[in-house]
């Protein structure tokens, strides 16, 4: 039920804010995928911004050190969704003399950058919410502003099942990444409800701790970000099924018999491929190299990328390769 709700309110949006089709299933073009992550961004940005705000008045309100980190942690969720903005922003600036590949990579350095902040900020509320556990400051409970949690909650699932769908329509590790970092600011929201009805009863010492387990969780999410971050910089194994997605549109082509030695690397919004195929010997020279062209220029159709196909010269005249895929 949820998820149908999440998709038809993502069709809308496609339909009503981009002037898209949203019957398609997958987003290949450049200026689509970048339409669609300005689109997870700005929601992203504009619900976490208005969010940010009321959690850290009212924890400044109840003195409540579980909720300003709550505060803290969805106003970082603003950064990385700024993160994700300007990566697909920067992708789109035309390569150069010095970057002939693009620009893309920013993404990856920019979320490195909010990663170490995300950590240091971590660090600083652990320390903030142990102090506050030995002197057991008073809070003030309220089951109004525990209520606003619990809803804050359920939004902060929307908009990680919403960044979840668009992310899969246009391939974007960045935009389930993001995701993610909705869906642990929703947990923290329960976490800090739960401390502060708490909280009315007298038990101080629970958003205290509370305050602790929001800041481990930034901290993990800091880190987690930071390790991606360097994992994709230094360059990661292309992802299954766009292996399987380049191998299955070289099949498409009659005379190829074996796909192999497939190579992503990953600028990005932008991708370079180098492939090794395999093609009849009957071919002559001229028709493999024009067959080779064909195939580069349907893959790079389907994908924002630079296609190299390598012919190699084969005696088997059947299909028996294609069966890998399967």
């Amino acid at each position: 039920m949820l998820d149908k709700i999440i998709k038809n309110t993502t069709d809308f949006l496609i339909l009503k804010i981009l002037k898209l089709d949203p019957a398609k299933e997958k987003y290949t073009k450049p200026d689509e995928r970048k339409k669609i992550a300005y689109l997870e961004s700005w929601v992203s940005i504009a619900g976490n911004f208005f969010l940010s705000i009321i959690k850290i008045l009212l924890g400044m309100i109840l003195n409540s050190i579980s909720l300003i980190a709550d505060g803290i942690h969805t106003a970082s969720d603003v950064l990385t969704s700024v993160a994700v903005l300007l990566g697909f922003k920067f992708s789109a600036v035309p390569p150069d003399e010095k970057h002939p590949y693009g620009h893309g990579r920013i993404e990856f350095l920019a979320s490195l950058l909010i990663a170490l902040l995300l950590t240091v900020v971590g660090f600083e509320f652990g320390k903030s919410s142990y102090e506050r556990f030995i002197a057991n400051e008073k809070v003030a409970g309220s089951y109004l502003v525990a209520f606003f949690m619990l809803a804050s909650a359920i939004f902060k699932e929307w908009m990680s099942r919403f960044s979840i769908e668009l992310g899969n329509r246009i391939s974007a590790q960045a935009l389930i990444a993001d995701a993610w970092h909705h869906r642990t600011d929703a947990i923290a929201s329960v976490l800090v409800a739960v401390a502060i009805i708490s909280s009315k009863y007298g038990y101080y010492k629970v958003d205290a701790v509370f305050g602790f387990l929001v800041s481990a969780l930034i901290i993990y999410t800091g880190a987690t970000m930071a390790y991606e971050s360097c994992s994709k910089l230094i360059g990661e194994i292309a992802q299954e099924e766009m292996i399987k997605e380049v191998q299955e549109t070289a099949y498409l082509f009659p005379h190829v018999v074996d796909v192999h030695k497939v190579f992503i690397h990953d600028y990005g919004a932008y991708k370079e491929i180098s492939m090794h195929v395999v093609l009849n010997h009957e071919l002559t020279f001229f028709e493999a190299h024009e067959l080779s062209e064909k195939i580069e220029r349907q893959i790079e159709e389907k994908i924002h990328c630079n296609v190299t196909v390598h012919v190699e010269p084969s005696y088997i005249k059947n299909d028996t390769n294609r069966e890998n895929l399967d």
